[in-house]
């Protein structure tokens, strides 16, 4: 969240729209931007619904329980809502610049 906060604006140059979301309450993740001072929402899915339709949710076993966790993931989508790149396995370092840089790249060849 910090990373793709610092680089907002370079963000926002190439056109991204930026959007964070968590199993969090409603309230919780707007708590939590306020304290983080992001300039973009972060968005609620306590149902898991989108978490699970995007293949995001790991469930590791405790004992008898099973907890569902968040895969920290990134996806870039094109103007119509369409997923045209994804990355799984996040490096927070320097990964918004990656994603800037995705982005620049396929509207190049677009």
């Amino acid at each position: 969240m910090r990373e793709f906060r610092a680089h907002y604006s370079a963000l926002a140059e190439t056109g991204l729209e930026v959007a964070g979301i968590s199993t969090d309450t409603p309230e919780s993740s707007l708590e939590w931007a306020r304290r983080m001072d992001l300039p973009y929402p972060l968005l609620s899915d306590v149902e898991r619904a989108a978490g699970r339709a995007f293949g995001v949710i790991r469930t590791v076993g405790i004992g008898s329980w099973n907890v569902e966790f968040y895969r920290r993931t990134t996806f870039l989508a094109d103007a119509r809502g369409i997923v045209v790149a994804s990355w799984r396995k996040v490096k927070i370092r320097g990964h918004a610049l990656e994603v800037r840089d995705m982005a620049r790249a396929l509207a190049s060849i677009a």
